[in-house]
């Protein structure tokens, strides 16, 4: 079957056939390469050195460790830890549900009912994440003043 291909001004679409039709899904494919590489450089590599590193034994000097692979530092971890670790999930799981509280009645709210306040409200909710914008902006001042 041809491919359509969409046209400006409105008009029909075109009928791609044969090399071009086969052309534009692997440009698609192609374009997504530089954004995967990215990832894979600066997330996928340091977190699979970080999970190698936390199998790692300790040689007995300060600091000083050797290739392993103990699982037993994840249940050594986990053991020394628990409560901490209870805590955080307790902790994270009453901010989630307390945020799907506010956030859901608030951006229907301002979805379908706000009006006239619609931008101001829009304003009143992103106006907080530029607090750590201005406060590196400050800092810059400080330190190149």
């Amino acid at each position: 079957m041809p491919a359509l291909a969409p046209t400006s001004g409105g008009s029909s679409p075109v009928v791609l056939s044969g090399a071009a039709a086969q052309r534009r899904p692997r440009t698609a494919y192609l374009l997504l390469l530089p954004g995967l590489a990215w990832l894979a450089i600066f997330f996928v590599v340091p977190l699979v050195s970080l999970f190698f590193t936390s199998l790692q034994a300790p040689t007995g000097k300060s600091g000083v460790y050797e290739p392993a692979f103990q699982v037993s530092n994840y249940l050594e971890a986990i053991q020394e830890y628990w409560p901490t670790f209870v805590k955080s999930f307790v902790y994270s799981g009453v901010a989630t549900v307390l945020a799907l509280i506010i956030a859901y009645p608030l951006a229907y709210f301002i979805a379908f009912r706000a009006g006239k306040w619609r931008a101001l409200l829009l304003v009143l909710v992103v106006a907080p994440f530029f607090a750590s914008f201005l406060l590196r902006t400050y800092a810059w001042r400080t330190i190149l003043g």
